[in-house]
């Protein structure tokens, strides 16, 4: 008895991908770590460090606070803009359904007795405009506007490493791990 031809194929084709799903490769992600000097001036100077760090990230933060501050009266002009975009795309949304509606009304009285329940839009209904949020304006402002990273984990790892210490880098696996590294 002779296998039809397309039962072959596709037996072939589920072989291999079977086959080939068990031989995905490791992916690993290289995590560094600092390792501080053992001497005593070393540990002296790292803790200097960890102060400028702390300094540092208050400043940070101080001055991220204070920008997020001054964008709040430009938010409102922003959300307005924001809002004004929404209602004419709501509009033209509004506008181009109710065409396509008519369309397809005059489309189905013209097939006469055919009728398609679930006919095959031509890119319609898509959905409607979102309203855009307050949040979602003020986040995308505040991103545009602010700096929220300064730098001072850079500077603290310079620092940290002028001091004598060391930067480690280390390989760990984080997808399709074989058994010896998990």
């Amino acid at each position: 008895m002779a296998i039809p031809r397309t039962l072959l194929m596709n037996l072939v084709v589920l072989l291999l991908a079977a086959g080939l799903s068990g031989c995905a490769t490791p992916r690993y992600q290289t995590v560094y770590r600092l390792e501080p000097p053992a001497d005593a001036a070393g540990l002296a100077c790292i803790e200097q460090c960890a102060q400028r760090l702390t300094a540092c990230q208050a400043q940070c933060a101080q001055t991220y606070q204070a920008c997020v501050q001054s964008v709040q009266p430009l938010f409102q002009e922003r959300y307005a803009q924001a809002l004004q975009r929404y209602e004419e795309a709501l509009d033209r949304y509004a506008a181009e359904l109710r065409a396509y509606e008519i369309q397809h009304w005059l489309s189905w009285r013209h097939r006469g007795w055919w009728y398609d329940p679930w006919p095959v839009p031509h890119g319609y209904p898509y959905p409607p405009p979102r309203k855009p949020s307050r949040e979602a304006v003020l986040t995308e402002l505040r991103k545009e506007r602010c700096v929220e990273d300064c730098g001072c984990l850079t500077e603290h790892e310079a620092c940290f490493l002028v001091c004598g210490g060391r930067k480690i880098a280390e390989a760990h696996c984080v997808a399709d791990c074989p058994p010896e590294a998990r």
